[in-house]
């Protein structure tokens, strides 16, 4: 069944009931990235990995423009359900509760959705990474002057979303808090999840580490290894806030030399970690380490004296 949206244009620079055709270009390719990134990252826990996409989701992000109303410009949008259009995904047991909301959510409401949470002030952007905000950041393009707004929701509903061009600014500061992806090497033992064989978790001296497989020919190499310890090699991708998600891509055996990549990651460096802090309100007692760093202090050190200060 077709559910049918609105995205409205108030202020527009076009005449009421008309749009621009460069605008239109940005509105349907921001929509559709946006949303492409934000089921990927609920299907598989990053909004672009490098190897090989989990399912054809050609059908599933598709959102048809029926019409073009007044009262301001109105865009009359149509999309279904991913319960209809995803009907072989895996459930990830990482992010089982999301995916099985997902079944109700279309294209336009995961687009609503990864907006208000990059405008919220929650400290756990789960559904958020870096190349997903510099989507956000770039539909920013859609705006054609400063005192627009676009506004979407569900036929006949209240608003769900508006956007104006200050909403950027918080996204920009979002983004480049987020650390890029890194390259990474790490030792420990391998656990597998039954419902998604390209999922894994590694068991490192320091606690678990969630990670993915970048395709199926990893999945054939890592098989042998289930409940064994393993260096693996691949791209750890960061989310705000500080979690991560391990992108796999080379597996084998430990060598003598290996203990050293026995630790999990650090999610954010010691400079992240500070940026983090003041962001969260922790303002009046960082005086009390003013003039201490940086110094000769490793990083668990620092982070002691932040934690210190809460």
């Amino acid at each position: 069944m077709d559910v049918k949206y609105n995205l409205k244009i108030e202020n527009a620079l076009e005449s009421p009931g008309s749009v621009d055709l460069q605008r239109l270009a940005r509105l349907a390719d921001g929509l559709r990235r946006i949303s492409e990134g934000a089921l990927q990252i609920r299907l598989q826990g990053i909004s672009k990995a490098k190897g090989r996409k989990k399912t054809s989701l050609q059908d599933a992000l598709k959102v048809t423009l029926t019409g073009i109303s007044k009262g301001s410009t109105v865009l009359d949008l149509e999309t279904r359900t991913f319960g209809e259009t995803l009907t072989d995904f895996q459930t990830d047991l990482f992010r089982v509760e999301i995916q099985q909301e997902l079944l109700n959510q279309t294209p336009v409401s995961l687009f609503i959705s990864t907006f208000r949470d990059a405008m919220s002030d929650k400290q756990d952007y789960e559904t958020l990474d870096k190349p997903l905000l510099n989507e956000l950041k770039r539909f920013k393009s859609s705006f054609l002057c400063d005192n627009e707004a676009l506004i979407v929701f569900k036929e006949g509903s209240v608003t769900e979303l508006e956007l104006r061009k200050e909403h950027f600014e918080k996204i920009r500061d979002l983004e480049e808090n987020t650390p890029e992806s890194d390259p990474v090497i790490m030792n420990g033992i391998v656990e597998e999840l039954k419902f998604s064989k390209l999922k894994v978790r590694i068991q490192t001296d320091d606690g678990m580490a969630d990670g993915f497989l970048s395709d199926a020919r990893v999945s054939d190499e890592i098989a042998p290894y289930w409940g064994k310890k393993v260096t693996i090699a691949g791209t750890i991708h960061y989310k705000p806030g500080g979690k991560s998600v391990i992108e796999i891509e080379k597996i084998g055996k430990p060598g003598d030399r290996d203990d050293y990549f026995s630790k999990k990651p650090q999610s954010l460096t010691v400079e992240q970690q500070l940026t983090k802090y003041l962001r969260e309100g922790h303002r009046n007692r960082l005086s009390e380490i003013s003039g201490k760093w940086p110094g000769d202090e490793t990083d668990k050190e620092f982070e002691k004296m932040i934690k210190d200060l809460d």
